[in-house]
C-alpha cells in the first residue's frame, strides 16, 4: 500500500508516500509525499497540484544544505517511505535512516469531521551532523493555480500581514520567523535558497492562511507553541497552470532545532482546516479553539 484515501462528511483527502501514483493517481508523480489530493464537498478540484502534493517532506537540513558539498537535498523525496493505515481516519509513513543525514522520521495524519487534517511528525539524528549544530525539516505545500497566491500571518501588533514574493530568496521577502526567535541563527541572509534565506518579518501567532481556488475557501495550517517554525512562500514552487495562466504558489514551512542532538527525539504537531473561507476573525477563532484543546 502507497496511499489511501480517507473522508469525512466534507473532506476527501488521498495520503501517501513517495512512490508514483498509479491507477487512479497516474499523474502522481514519484518523490512527493503527504497529501496527494484533498477536495471539499464544497470545491471538487484538488487544492494541490495533483503531480505534487501537499505538506509534503521535501528537505532535512544541515550545515552543509546550502553549500557545494551538501549532497543530495531531496533526502526524503528519494529515501524510501513505509506506509500503513493505523486506524479507520489515520495513516502512518515512516523513514528508517536518510542515506544522507541519517535522519528516523514518522508523519502521521488523522482526518476528523468535518474538515479537519491533524498532522504529527517526530524525528531524531541517528549521527552527528554534518557540519553545524542547527537542524531543519522543511515541507513543501503545491497549490493548485489560486487566483490569489497570497499568504496572510498575524503579526505582534495582531495586524494581517500577507506574503507575496515574486521570486526565491531573502530579496523576496520569503521566509517569517516566530516571534520567540529574536534573530535567525539558521540560514543565510544573503542566500539565494528559498529553504537557506530569511528576512526580518516575524509572526507573533503560528498560523497561516491562504484561499485557494476561486477564493471561495480557506486553506489554514496551525502549528503548536512549542515548536520553532518558519512560514516560508515559493511564487511558483509547484509550477504553471498553462491553460489558466496561473502559477502554482508553494506554501511552505520549516521547524528548526537550534542545538540538534543525536537521539533525541524532536516533534511537530499542526493541523489543518479546509472549509469555505468566511472570516479574519474566523480564522482566530478556529486558532483558539484548536490552542485550548491542546
Amino acid at each position: 500500500m502507497n496511499y489511501h484515501t480517507l473522508r469525512t462528511s466534507e473532506l476527501e483527502v488521498v495520503i501517501g508516500n513517495n512512490e508514483s501514483g498509479g491507477d487512479v493517481h497516474e499523474t502522481h508523480l514519484p518523490g512527493y509525499n503527504g497529501i496527494w489530493s484533498l477536495t471539499s464537498k464544497h470545491s471538487s478540484g484538488n487544492c494541490f497540484v495533483p503531480s505534487y502534493a501537499g505538506l509534503n517532506l521535501e528537505h532535512l537540513m544541515d550545515g552543509l544544505f546550502a553549500t557545494e558539498n551538501r549532497g543530495d537535498i531531496f533526502e526524503p523525496r528519494n529515501c524510501p517511505m513505509q506506509f500503513e493505515l493505523i486506524a479507520g481516519n489515520a495513516v502512518r509513513m515512516t523513514q528508517v535512516s536518510t542515506p544522507l543525514t541519517d535522519v528516523e522520521s514518522t508523519t502521521v495524519f488523522e482526518v476528523k469531521e468535518p474538515n479537519i487534517i491533524d498532522f504529527t511528525f517526530t524525528a531524531k539524528l541517528k549521527k552527528p551532523l554534518r557540519e553545524g549544530k542547527e537542524f531543519g525539516f522543511f515541507w513543501a505545500s503545491y497549490i493548485n493555480a489560486p487566483d490569489a497566491p497570497s499568504l496572510y500571518f498575524l503579526d505582534k501588533e495582531m495586524f494581517w500581514n500577507c506574503l507575496s514574493p515574486d521570486k526565491h530568496g531573502n530579496d523576496g521577502g520569503n521566509t517569517v520567523c516566530h516571534d520567540s526567535i529574536i534573530e535567525p541563527s539558521f540560514g543565510d541572509p544573503t542566500a539565494t535558497s528559498l529553504a537557506h534565506s530569511f528576512s526580518d518579518r516575524k509572526f507573533h501567532i503560528p498560523l497561516m492562511y491562504g484561499r485557494p481556488g476561486d477564493g471561495k475557501m480557506l486553506f489554514l495550517q496551525m502549528f503548536d507553541q512549542n515548536s520553532s517554525i518558519r512560514i516560508t512562500m515559493s511564487p511558483h514552487g509547484g509550477g504553471r497552470n498553462k491553460e489558466l495562466k496561473l502559477f502554482n504558489p508553494a506554501w511552505d514551512y520549516q521547524f528548526i532545532i537550534d542545538e540538534a542532538e543525536v537521539g533525541v527525539e524532536y516533534q511537530m504537531s499542526s493541523r489543518v482546516i479546509y472549509k469555505p473561507y468566511v472570516s479574519k476573525s474566523e480564522v482566530l477563532e478556529l486558532y483558539r479553539d484548536w490552542n485550548q484543546s491542546n
